[in-house]
């Protein structure tokens, strides 16, 4: 694997579990191991062991300013966003909406430092005949509604430019399948297992031990299969293992691993946590551990791009969906790879860049961002700007790539 990688794999497992700052190898690209970690969401846990590192080994002025700022910046918003939703929450109480909170907050709560776990949203739970009360709430503390993000089942509040709120009535969102149909029938929220707790200094109601792992590997397995996932929601994971590992019935949590299809890329996932982020073994029912296992694996997902060593290459992105859409056609069959060439020509309005905003918006303006899109690579082409060239080739044989990864990790088994 990359060096910077490594490098950047071992800060964090010296971050998460107290270990002593490595030292940094002589070829260190600051820069690179920045990057990646930006990508990974885990950039503001770096601060605090590099500022262990002796001058000599440190990055330089410029990239040692960015990653001090960034953390202070991160722990600053995440207080005053702790803040708001403490008034949320209050407020809730005293118009009697059951909330519940899970992700964000609750697994802060496991960081060494609760405030720099990096977080885009907060999300919460609301019965679906208490959402026009939870709309009303928000509204009157000065929430307005994000028509461009919210799906059907979950809604989608923002303040200032402060805080997020996912206002799920259904775990799963908009999704439906057989997978879809055996969660529901776990009952992941039943009133019996939910948990009262106190996570980042706001006291909380949560989902059960087991039944928010069972979320988290739904959640984990949803982006994978999509657009990727995050160094930062394996290390989730690992710590949310780690503290509550006493609490969680292994055996039945396993019996729904393999009843969802999930258990062999949950044997993946706790065998690369095992090696690189200090994950117990005691996660396993039998002793499946494999260092081997694990860097091989490890090494895949960087190497399809599922986890990402950098920042804002759209082309990986519409790849990882070519993939997913190939295997999940909305009707039901196996897409070839004429469909998927024609995928890549053609892309869906979701799948287009941030440039073509405007039939991500409207998606009848598709056609219209196709054109676009087609004079923009010409243009790249005639002008050698190859940073513009969208590389059709090269996607189709990504999306085949992170096929077989998915296929081998049996996340592509057909419902």
């Amino acid at each position: 694997m990359e060096t910077n990688i490594q490098y950047l794999l071992m800060l964090l497992d010296s971050v998460i579990n107290d270990k002593i700052t490595p030292i940094p190898p002589k070829n260190i690209d600051w820069n690179k191991v920045w990057t990646a970690a930006r990508a990974g969401e885990v950039a503001t846990l770096l601060y605090s062991k590099v500022n262990q590192l002796e001058e000599e080994h440190r990055p330089s002025e410029d990239i040692w300013n960015i990653i001090k700022y960034y953390a202070i910046q991160c722990g600053s918003m995440n207080l005053q966003k702790y803040e708001k939703l403490y008034q949320v929450l209050e407020e809730g109480k005293k118009r009697n909406i059951s909330i519940i909170v899970f992700k964000g907050p609750v697994l802060g709560e496991l960081y060494p430092e609760s405030m720099l776990r990096n977080s885009c949203d907060i999300d919460i739970y609301v019965k679906p005949e208490e959402l026009e009360k939870m709309e009303d709430l928000l509204g009157d503390m000065g929430f307005y509604k994000y028509e461009e993000h919210s799906k059907k089942y979950v809604p989608v509040y923002c303040f200032d430019n402060l805080l997020v709120i996912e206002a799920h009535c259904r775990l799963w969102e908009d999704y439906e399948s057989k997978t879809i149909d055996k969660l529901e029938k776990m009952n992941l929220l039943n009133p019996e297992t939910l948990v009262h707790t106190t996570a980042c200094g706001l006291s909380m109601t949560t989902l059960g031990y087991e039944e928010h792992l069972v979320f988290l590997m739904f959640h984990l397995i949803k982006h994978i299969s999509y657009n990727g996932c995050s160094l930062k929601t394996i290390i989730d994971i690992v710590l949310y293992i780690n503290h509550y590992i006493k609490y969680i019935p292994k055996k039945n949590f396993w019996k729904k691993m393999e009843e969802l299809g999930y258990d062999t890329f949950c044997k993946v996932l706790f065998n690369i946590g095992c090696r690189y982020f200090g994950l117990t073994k005691e996660v396993f029912l039998d002793n499946s551990y494999s260092e081997k296992l694990a860097e091989k694996m490890l090494e895949k997902l960087y190497g399809t791009y599922i986890l990402k060593a950098d920042l804002g290459d759209e082309g990986e992105r519409i790849a990882a969906s070519i993939a997913f859409q190939s295997y999940n056609h909305s009707e039901g069959k196996k897409v070839g790879k004429f469909r998927m060439i024609q995928k890549t020509l053609f892309p869906s309005a979701k799948d287009l860049s941030f440039r073509y905003m405007y039939a991500r918006r409207h998606t009848s303006l598709v056609w219209i961002a196709w054109i676009h899109r087609a004079l923009n690579q010409v243009g790249a082409r005639l002008t050698h700007r190859t940073e513009e060239q969208i590389d059709m080739v090269r996607n189709v044989k990504l999306a085949n790539q992170k096929l077989s990864l998915l296929k081998e990790m049996k996340l592509m088994e057909k419902d």
